[in-house]
């Protein structure tokens, strides 16, 4: 099973974002980065299952909870 990564800037957002996701049915866990692994140095990510990936950007965009990028 591939993960990936929803980088996100601040805590807050990634412990939001987590429950949101579970509510819909999507498995993720916050992971810290290293600054250096994204462009604006988010220091938090959602680390989720690849084959979720397209319904979780989806629920994020659509309740309008910031990410910066996704990491493969």
């Amino acid at each position: 099973m591939k993960k990936c990564i929803i980088a996100i800037s601040s805590v807050n957002h990634a412990i939001r974002s987590e429950k949101f996701l579970s509510s819909n049915g999507i498995k993720s866990k916050i992971v810290k980065l290293q600054p250096n692994l994204t462009k604006k140095g988010c220091a938090y990510g959602l680390e989720l299952n690849c084959k979720d990936l397209p319904a979780a950007i989806s629920f994020l965009d659509n309740a309008g909870i910031p990410y910066s990028e996704i990491l493969r």
